[in-house]
């Protein structure tokens, strides 16, 4: 009997056992939610430097704030917009064909560029941003009587992408007014503030 149970045991076939594919699929899933927040992190990057810009001003902190700054890029963004006013200026004013207009122009130019190399420092750049539209103080027209923002008023500022590498912050009401912050990214992570727009009013002074 015992030899008729071994020679049963040996005679049945064994039957291949499939291999388990869940791990295969949890490890796919782990990858995908990986990938996910990443790019939720990622993208959501420029918000947190505008929050530590934020706080830099609210703080007063000229050094963080000037951390934030990508310093040769904004000096040439104000310099860019500036010249570009006043060449607007002297040309309607001389005509574009009076050929002191040219020599007006380089030598306005000039002084500018000298002009903004001074005030694009950390202090300057502290009392530019501070006067836009993501300081609590920036924005008043200097309406002393104006009341101060509640924490639960709305912002008084838009932001979003303009660009795979570009952020702009601007008036939710008036645009047009100037006082935009444009912010630069730097590598994946990090982003600082590469410029500002000036109204044609503002540049032309």
């Amino acid at each position: 009997m015992t030899g008729l149970r071994r020679l049963a045991t040996l005679s049945t076939p064994s039957i291949p056992t499939c291999p388990d594919r869940h791990p295969v699929k949890k490890i796919l899933a782990a990858t995908a939610i990986a990938v996910i927040a990443l790019g939720a992190v990622a993208y959501a990057t420029p918000w947190y430097a505008l929050h530590q810009m934020k706080t830099a001003l609210a703080e007063r902190d000229a050094e963080a704030l000037a951390s934030q700054v990508d310093f040769p890029a904004l000096r040439e963004n104000i310099k860019r917009q500036i010249n570009g006013a006043m060449a607007d200026s002297i040309e309607a004013a001389a005509g574009a064909e009076n050929p002191f207009a040219a020599i007006g122009q380089a030598f306005a130019s000039s002084m500018s560029g000298k002009i903004v190399d001074a005030m694009v420092s950390p202090a300057g750049v502290v009392a530019l941003v501070n006067k836009s539209v993501v300081s609590s103080e920036g924005g008043t027209r200097g309406d002393a009587a104006q009341p101060a923002a509640s924490k639960d008023s709305k912002p008084r500022y838009t932001a979003a992408y303009a660009g795979w590498d570009s952020f702009v912050i601007r008036p939710a009401s008036n645009p047009e007014d100037g006082g935009g912050l444009v912010l630069r990214r730097h590598g994946l992570w990090s982003w600082k503030l590469s410029g500002i727009e000036l109204s044609t009013a503002m540049a032309a002074r």
